[in-house]
């Protein structure tokens, strides 16, 4: 996979190609997404609790809007990752109250130690599962179209196709030697010099 820079302008008013992020054909779904960035180590706070991982990311945030381009095949890129992590969530919660709801009806069939052993292994278990569950998550944003370095001139899209960083290169060398649209608003928007004063006039 490759990346790509773009600026401000590209990214929130969508000055890119019609090409697919994920394969680089023709887009067909065209959507401004808000993308949240923070560094990758505030993930690591994750498996420590939700409330301490929230609140340093609160602080690290920077958050950017981008136009995203999708093909058919691609355009429920996030939406995918999404239903397996709480999917996941699901069949976890499912699985802990399965077990102990099972080792619970057991009572009469097995011993009292073994019933107790059942539910240990059980109650070790399920943080585990918890910890398995909150890293999974990162690794499901870090796999996808993410961006990353954020700042106020434009960001960095990675997890993105080869090709459609070179349609993005393409499409900047074909509008090289037009007058940008950014270009266009910074002439019609700049301050008008003001008309001389009569002691200025020679």
């Amino acid at each position: 996979m490759a990346f790509i820079q773009l600026s401000r302008y590209e990214a929130e008013e969508g000055d890119l190609p019609d090409a697919c992020m994920c394969c680089g054909a023709r887009a067909t779904e065209r959507k401004r997404r808000r993308f949240i960035s923070h560094p990758f180590w505030v993930y690591v706070l994750l498996p420590f609790g939700y409330i301490p991982y929230v609140i340093v990311a609160a602080v690290l945030t920077e958050e950017v809007r981008c136009y995203t381009l999708f093909c058919p095949r691609h355009k429920n890129h996030w939406r995918k990752r999404t239903l397996i992590i709480w999917g996941a969530f699901a069949a976890m919660l499912a699985l802990i109250a399965g077990g102990l709801a099972i080792v619970g009806s057991m009572t009469g069939h097995i011993s009292k130690s073994v019933q107790d052993s059942l539910f240990g292994m059980i109650c070790v278990a399920s943080p585990l599962l918890v910890v398995c569950w909150l890293s999974s998550i990162p690794i499901m944003q870090v796999t996808a179209i993410h961006p990353a370095d954020v700042r106020e001139r434009g960001l960095i899209l990675k997890r993105i196709s080869p090709a459609f960083a070179d349609a993005v290169r393409e499409h900047r060398a074909n509008n090289r030697n037009e007058e940008r649209p950014e270009e266009a608003y910074i002439r019609d928007n700049r301050v008008r010099r003001s008309p001389p004063r009569y002691g200025d006039l020679e």
